[in-house]
C-alpha cells in the first residue's frame, strides 16, 4: 500500500507574491532517495459559474501568457490573505473582473489543483442571479472583455467539445450543469434546456 515519503530536508528555493517553490529531499518506503522534488506553493484558487437573471453565463475573455493566446473562461483568481474564505474570494473576483455581484453562491467543489506538485485547492461556485451593478477593479496587467452567452447552449457546446476551455473551468461547468439539471434546479425552463443539450451530446439511449 502506498505511503507518504519521509522528508529529509526542505528549503524554499524561490518566492514572490504569486508562489513559492519548496524543494524537498525525500526517501520513499523502499529507502530510495527522491531529490530534488519541487513543490509549487500557490494560494487557493476560485472559479465562478455566474448566471444573470436571464440565465446567461458571465465569461471573461483575456490574454493568458502561459498559452500565449486570448481565451474565454470563467471569472477566477487567487485567494488573498484578507479573504475570510473561498466564497468571499469568489465574490470579490467576480466583481473585480466583470462588475457583476450579488446573487446566491452555491459551493460546487473544493479539490486539489494538481497534487503531484502543487499544494493548493481550487474552489468552484455556482452564482445565480448576479447583476452588473458592481465596480470593476482588474489588476494593472489585466485587460478583460466581459462576454455573456445563453448558458444551456454554451454548456452544450462544451460537452460536445465544440468550445475549448481550461480544465478546472470545464469541471466547474459540468458540476453546475448537473446541479441545475437535477431536482434542485429551480428554473424549469433552464432544466429542460440543459437536459435537451445533454441528450444531443450523448445521443438517444
Amino acid at each position: 500500500m502506498p505511503e507518504p515519503w519521509r522528508i529529509l530536508e526542505t528549503r524554499t528555493t524561490f518566492r514572490d507574491r504569486w508562489l513559492s517553490v519548496r524543494t524537498d529531499r525525500c526517501v520513499d518506503r523502499q529507502g530510495r532517495e527522491v531529490a530534488a522534488y519541487h513543490v509549487l506553493e500557490f494560494p487557493g484558487w476560485v472559479n465562478v459559474v455566474a448566471l444573470d437573471p436571464q440565465r446567461r453565463i458571465v465569461l471573461a475573455r483575456e490574454y493568458r501568457h502561459g498559452l500565449g493566446a486570448v481565451v474565454t473562461g470563467l471569472p477566477c483568481g487567487s485567494m488573498e490573505p484578507g479573504d475570510a474564505g473561498p466564497e468571499v474570494a469568489a465574490r470579490r473576483e467576480l466583481e473585480e473582473e466583470t462588475g457583476y455581484r450579488g446573487g446566491r453562491f452555491l459551493p460546487l467543489s473544493g479539490l486539489p489543483a494538481n497534487p503531484a506538485n502543487q499544494d493548493n485547492t481550487a474552489w468552484s461556485f455556482l452564482a445565480l442571479d448576479v447583476r452588473p451593478d458592481g465596480v470593476r477593479r482588474p489588476d494593472p496587467t489585466e485587460e478583460i472583455e466581459v462576454v455573456l452567452e445563453d448558458f444551456a447552449p454554451f454548456l452544450g457546446r462544451i460537452w460536445r467539445g465544440e468550445r475549448s476551455i481550461q480544465v478546472s473551468h470545464a469541471l466547474a461547468l459540468h458540476q453546475a450543469g448537473l446541479y441545475l439539471m437535477g431536482d434542485r434546479g429551480e428554473d424549469g425552463a433552464l432544466r429542460a434546456a440543459l437536459r435537451a443539450e445533454f441528450a444531443r451530446t450523448i445521443g438517444p439511449g
